[in-house]
Order: C-alpha cells, then structure tokens, then sequence
C-alpha cells in the first residue's frame, strides 16, 4: 500500500509538473505571435499579392484579389492567425489600415477599367475612418475610382450589429463602391443574409468547388446558387479551383468567374492567365454554347471614334454635332483598355443650359467618364450579348455595348445593330427550321456537328426515329402523323438538358448533339416518355391490341406493332474523327444496328 500511495504522489506531480509546461509553453507560444504581430504592425512588414479572376465564359480579366503577405523572416504566423491575433489586441482595425494601405499602394499598375477585390473585416465596415481611406481624393491618388473597388466581406465572421453593418454597405454602394460576399456556405448565414446584403458579387467557398467534378451532391448546389443568383442579379464567383476537370464542371454549370491555382496563382505583379487557359475556356464553352453556331459579338462590332483620357469633351461635343450618327464615345487609355464611355445625351446635357458651354469646354474625358457600362468580349455569342443588355437597369439599356478582344477595344455594337442581328437570326432560323417542329434542320445540325469535331470536346451524336411510323400514317391520316412527330420533337425537348441540342432531320428522324457521352440510360427515358404519350394517339382497340391493321408496302392489308422508336448513339469517347463525312459513316451503321432490332431498341457506339 505504502508503495502504491508514493507511486500516485510521484505521478500526480510528474502529471502536474507536464501540465505546468504545458502551459508555460502554450504561454510562449502566444507571446511569440503577440510579439511578432506588433512587430509586423510596427515595420508595416506586409506586402500584398494579386490574384486574377477569370470569366469563364470567354477567359478575359476582371479584376484582382489583393492578398496580404506577411515579409517579416522566419515568422510562423499565417495571415489568418495575424487577423486573429489583431481582433484579442483590439489591434483589428490598424491591421486593416496596413494591410488596405499596401494593397492599394501597389494598385498603381492594375490595368484600366479591371476591379481590386480587398477583404475587408464586417465588424469595421461601418467605423467612419475606413472612409477616410477611400475617398475619391485618396482613390485618384493610387489610379483608382470607387467602380474599381469591391469589398470582399467574409461569412466566416460573425456580424455583431446587423441593421449598422447594413447601412453601411448601402452607404458604400450609393458611392458607386461594390460589395462580394466571400467564403459562401461556410460560415454563419445562407440565402437570407445574401437577400438582406444584396451583393453585387457573391464567392463559393473552395470547399464547394473541390472535387466538384466528382461529387453531385455539391453539382445541385452549386447549381441551385447559380440559379439563385440569376434570378438575383449576382455575379459568382467560383474560389479555390485547382483543376481542369473542376473548371470544366463550373463551366458547364454557367458559373460566371473562376479563381484558382489552376487559372493563376498569386503574384506580386497584375499578371494574365496563359494562353492554354484561355483557349481551354473558350474550347469548353464552345463546345456547351449551341448558341455560338449564330454568330460571335465581334461580326458585329464596328470601330467608332474614340479618345483618351486627357482629350477635352469640347472637341467631342463639335464632333457629334456635325456626326448624328456618333451616340457615344470610348475612352481609352494608353494600352488600348477601355475606361468608360461617354454618351451622346450625357455630352449634350453638359453643354446645355446657360452656363453649361462655359462650364465644360475645359473638362477632360477622365473626370467626366461613365465606369458603369457594359463590356463583352468579341466571342460572346449574340444572344448571351442580349441578355445581357435587357438585364440593364433601364436608364441603360439603349447604351452601346463595347467589346473587347483580350481586354483591348476592339468595337462597340449599338442596340440597333443588335436588333437587327437579332431579326436576321430570327429569319435564318425559319429558313432552316423544320416547319412542323420548328427545330433546327439540317444545315445548323452539320454546323454545328462541325464545330464538334473541330474542337475534339465530348460530344454524343444521338440518332432517334420511329419504328412503324408509315402504317400509322397509312391508317390515322397524315395529321395525326404529324402529331405523333410533334409529340416526339416535344419529348426530345423535354428530356435533353445544359445546352443540349435538338434538331430535326425531316420526317420521323430527329437527332440530339449533347456535350457529354450520353448512356444507354439517357435513352431509355425518351423511350418510356415516347411509350407512355404516344398510346394517347391511338383508339382505345388499338392501344389495347396492341397493334394496328394497315396496308403492307404491296397494298395488301396486314397487322402492324404499335410505334417504338430506335436510338443510334455515336461518341467521341473511344475514338476521335477527323471530319463530318467519316463520322457520317458510322452514324449510318450504327442507325442500321439499331433498326435491326424488333421494337425500341438503343445502340451506342
């Protein structure tokens, strides 16, 4: 016994005296990174890095994440500890300071027209002093204006006084500044904090987007944000992305921004993303967008006068008065990179009135330019290009549209022009289209099955006709014929998803063109759908015979199956083609292969 108790004596004390330096160096440890933060605070040790983020839609720039590094040597603290080592020293809002103030120190390169995304603490937004650092006298200082600034306000912070922090942000945006919402679904709130914040950009949190190619779960949500945010007038912004198949994923799902280690990593320069890169995301949105086959913005766009940042308005207002047919004007700078945009009205209403004339003939393009306006790069497709401009506020959607080639001018197309390509669409379409369905004919379906093959992206060419369809005809007449080929063009509609593509050949043939490898599975839905609608379209006898009595090819009556269909489907997925004639060929193979067989039937090649 006596052993036992000086056994637990001893072992009390060892477990005291471990525990004891365990704190003792727990201790240290927090006096290290004290002492280290006030270091960095002292030195302004701090430098700043900036990320790209992309469009992925057509791969141009829009603008730049500031991301603080800490410079001091050997120090263990990671940014994020900083932060939190400010926030217990009451110490947050001069690390703000430094951290802010280096970022825009070194925005002086920041291409024209691109915005800096600074992360900014919620809990500071509202102190009046964050002001002081964005005025527009402090903003001229470093190259900037407040449409170039976007405060990025992260979830992973609780908010302590809600109704301020929200009168702030409405105060920020009033002053044309924009808002983003970063680390979207990790931290405390969801879609009603995104209502009540009402951003101008929202950030997926790179836990979402990791792996995203792999895992439907986050695929449904991530499509639901972006459903979301459409509706909503938000921008995403996909963080986090650090591969070619998460890219690609986010692409399909019509994601508009990306950022990532895969696009770009941070640099201490404004870099651009690679040339591989960018033709990867045109390549991939090529081949999702039907919508290209009618025709890119650039076709469209026209070289008009343009000036630059020091021209003074004076020379412009003459200009326009001999020119009626000038509307607006470019401003751009001494790389080619548009700065904003002056209007005809605008120019007009700052020489009108009594002293208007005195007034402004002195004034210069830059302290008179409209930020806010809407660019595209020349490979948008025509229709995404509309979309965009009816989404204006209504002040601005009869402005021009500039356009871009790699964040260059290279254009500006007007509403009336757009108008008028949308009309000559519309008339090619019809010309093309199949009357009874109004799906596109032949010559969009080899377009478009062209551009495939071009491109050597995923694609499956489906092949679906109707099995028995010539005594149907025979015995219900040619109307309810054309019913039944109606009643699969709708079925083909209704089944295909993202983009997917239907067109009709003629007759009972109808193809779909999708951007992936579609399965026998796929298939089977159109045919249980076609089994299903099509009993509707015959007597109640017939439905239950389940055939029909018609007359054979020789005249002679005889029985016939109800109709089925047969599914040919063609891949790129085992084997590449090199044109449309060689892929033509296997389509009538395998189209052969599948009428062979006796009631619905599906072949994939």
């Amino acid at each position: 016994m006596a052993m036992k108790k000086l056994v637990n004596v001893i072992s009390n004390c060892f477990s005291y005296g471990f525990c004891e330096q365990m704190n003792r160096g727990e201790k240290q440890l927090e006096t290290e990174k004290v002492n280290n933060f006030f270091k960095i605070l002292t030195t302004g040790a701090i430098s700043t890095a900036y990320q790209p983020i992309i469009s992925l839609e057509n791969g141009s720039i829009l603008g730049y994440e500031a991301l603080s590094r800490i410079t001091v040597p050997q120090c263990e603290l990671s940014i994020e500890e900083l932060f939190h080592v400010a926030a217990q020293q009451y110490k947050l809002w001069e690390l703000e300071q430094l951290c802010r103030a280096k970022a825009l120190e070194n925005a002086t390169g920041k291409p024209c027209n691109l915005k800096l995304f600074i992360n900014v603490d919620p809990n500071i937004i509202h102190d009046p002093d964050i002001f002081q650092g964005f005025t527009r006298v402090k903003l001229k200082q470093y190259g900037l204006c407040p449409d170039d600034i976007v405060f990025e306000i992260t979830e992973r912070s609780a908010i302590n006084d809600m109704e301020t922090f929200t009168a702030a942000l409405t105060h920020y945006q009033s002053q044309h500044f924009k808002i983003a919402i970063d680390d979207f679904g990790s931290g405390y709130s969801g879609m009603n904090r995104v209502c009540a914040f009402s951003p101008n950009f929202l950030k997926i949190d790179m836990q979402l987007i990791r792996n995203i190619n792999a895992d439907p779960v986050k695929k449904s949500a991530v499509a639901a944000i972006v459903k979301f945010c459409k509706e909503s007038v938000i921008k995403i912004i996909a963080e986090g992305i650090e591969t070619a198949a998460e890219l690609n994923t986010l692409i399909e799902l019509n994601v508009d921004y990306g950022q990532g280690f895969f696009l770009a990593k941070p640099n201490k320069n404004f870099i651009d993303i690679s040339k591989e890169h960018q033709i990867f995301i045109e390549t991939a949105n090529y081949a999702k967008n039907t919508s290209g086959i009618l025709g890119e913005i650039g076709i469209l766009a026209k070289k008009n006068l343009c000036i630059s940042l020091g021209d003074n308005i004076f020379e412009v207002y003459n200009i326009m008065k001999k020119d009626v047919s000038i509307s607006e004007v470019c401003v751009l700078d001494s790389k080619n990179f548009i700065c904003g945009m002056l209007t005809r009205s605008y120019i007009f209403e700052k020489f009108s009135g009594q002293f208007g004339y005195d007034l402004s003939k002195r004034i210069k393009a830059k302290k008179i330019i409209n930020h806010d306006f809407l660019v595209v790069d020349k490979k948008t497709p025509i229709e995404k290009v509309a979309e965009l401009s009816m989404s204006r506020d209504l002040s601005m959607v009869y402005d021009a549209i500039a356009v871009t080639d790699n964040n260059c001018y290279y254009g500006i197309v007007t509403i009336k022009d757009l108008l008028n390509s949308a009309i000559s669409i519309q008339v090619s379409r019809a010309k093309c289209s199949n009357p009874l369905t109004g799906l596109p004919g032949n010559t969009e379906i080899q377009k478009l099955i062209s551009s495939k093959i071009l491109v050597n992206s995923p694609f499956s060419f489906i092949y679906i006709d109707i099995d028995n369809f010539k005594p149907y005809n025979d015995a219900y007449g040619f109307t309810m014929g054309d019913q039944m080929i109606v009643t699969l063009g709708n079925i083909l509609k209704e089944c295909v998803e993202n983009g997917e593509f239907v067109g009709h050949i003629g007759g009972d043939d109808f193809v779909i063109i999708s951007n992936r490898h579609r399965t026998e599975a796929f298939c089977r839905k159109i045919i249980d759908s076609f089994a299903t609608k099509t009993k509707l379209l015959y007597t109640q006898e017939d439905a239950k015979n389940g055939y029909i009595i018609s007359r054979n090819r020789n005249g002679f009556t005889d029985t016939f199956p109800l109709a089925t269909i047969s599914v040919a489907v063609v891949t790129n997925q085992y084997k590449n083609y090199v044109n449309l004639s060689e892929l033509s060929k296997v389509i009538a193979k395998t189209k052969k292969l599948a009428k062979m067989e006796n009631g619905n039937s599906i072949v994939v090649i």
